[in-house]
């Protein structure tokens, strides 16, 4: 089953401008039919389910318990939110990502801490790997323009990351526009 994977920080919190634009964000996924997977847990990753399960998609929070283990029950990351309809749980990190990326349509990539960038390099990394090999399609990238702009025109030019696999948005509006678009 084909999925929008959508990456960002699991800091914020309900009420924060961050958590309110992921939740619409995973609204109108949902309201275009499209299903969604996110990392599970918090912060954006939980304000995207919130917005996709208003519709009838399917929701996936792909989890790594062992990770949080030795955290208390009242940590924010010990368990999966309340708003995915299937969670898959994996092993590691890696694994995590992996599994996100596998049978994504288009990967969206909100503000976030060094999770989310480490995510965006291994997605940029993939398509990379992917149009060199041309084995498989490249998976469409949108960041928030505001964000992560000035992050990427600032990577070194020598690092082969080609701009070529990404797309900036700037509101809900421009993302809905790309994503209609797809296949």
């Amino acid at each position: 089953m084909k999925h929008i994977t959508v990456f960002g920080s699991s800091r914020c919190v309900k009420g924060d401008q961050e958590y309110i634009f992921a939740e619409s964000i995973g609204s109108m996924l949902g309201k275009l039919g499209l299903n969604v997977a996110t990392g599970g847990y918090q912060g954006t990753m939980e304000a995207i389910s919130k917005g996709a399960s208003k519709h009838a998609v399917s929701v996936i929070g792909v989890t790594v318990p062992s990770l949080f283990s030795n955290m208390s029950k009242d940590s924010f990351e010990v368990k999966a939110n309340e708003y995915i309809s299937k969670e898959i749980q994996t092993e590691s990190l890696s694994d995590r990502i992996h599994h996100l990326l596998e049978n994504s349509k288009a990967i969206i990539v909100l503000p976030g801490k060094i999770g989310t960038l480490t995510e965006l390099i291994v997605a940029w990394n993939t398509n990379y790997l992917y149009n060199i090999s041309n084995d498989k399609d490249v998976i469409p990238i949108f960041l928030k323009k505001d964000y992560w702009k000035d992050i990427i025109d600032n990577m070194p030019e020598d690092m082969e990351l080609s701009n070529n696999f990404l797309e900036y948005y700037e509101n809900v509006g421009d993302l809905e526009k790309f994503i209609e678009k797809l296949d």
